[in-house]
């Protein structure tokens, strides 16, 4: 449907440029060639607004990627996730990793919006990482919510810091700190941020 609109909307265009350069070429007055720059002038413009659309698009999602990464990076190191800053046989409930943004450009619903934002083979690395972090994200997840369901059920001190040392040491622990970690130096490296102080990531088209 999008090809049909854009092959509707393009064609009746390109094909008036055509017959006002033949026309130009027969007629030899400026009339014809004022019509043809003038249809030239719409078919860039209609291009080039589209193209600053979907700059802008891709410009706002990488720019929430990288604040999602940040604050995953602080969940993270939240002081809850230490078992030695907890107090004895006190159950807590610990926050949970932010994938929001992941789920938005990943989902069946979000897949239009994917499109239009990892629409350049540099972007596939990083749509690799983001499938790998959605999966990381949502096992740790689940291993938080198993350990609160264990530990609210009177458990014993010594049980509930076993549960809470054996949750700093899983592989799901490690993987999301490391992938996090991973996600915002590959945001920086491969997408420099605009000029002066602005947070905003450009794409780099050099590699």
């Amino acid at each position: 449907m999008k090809n049909l609109v854009t092959f509707i909307t393009f064609f009746p265009l390109l094909l008036g440029f055509i017959l006002a350069a033949v026309w130009w070429t027969q007629a030899g007055t400026f009339e014809p060639l004022l019509t043809g720059l003038g249809l030239l002038a719409t078919i860039t413009g209609i291009f080039g607004e589209r193209w600053a659309s979907a700059n802008e698009k891709r410009i706002e999602f990488l720019r929430a990627l990288l604040n999602e990464c940040r604050s995953n990076e602080v969940i993270l190191s939240d002081s809850r996730f230490n078992p030695n800053s907890h107090k004895p046989g006190r159950p807590i409930v610990f926050p949970r990793l932010i994938i929001s943004v992941t789920e938005t450009a990943m989902s069946t619903t979000g897949y239009a919006y994917a499109s239009d934002v990892f629409v350049e083979r540099q972007d596939r690395e990083l749509f690799s990482l983001l499938h790998q972090w959605r999966h990381t994200a949502n096992e740790f997840n689940r291993r938080l919510d198993i350990t609160e369901l264990r530990t609210f059920t009177n458990l014993s001190p010594q049980e509930i810091r076993s549960l809470y040392e054996a949750l700093q040491e899983l592989k799901e622990f490690n993987d999301a700190l490391n992938l996090t970690q991973h996600i915002t130096t590959f945001l920086k490296s491969k997408y420099p941020k605009g000029g002066g102080n602005s947070e905003v990531l450009i794409p780099s088209r050099n590699y």
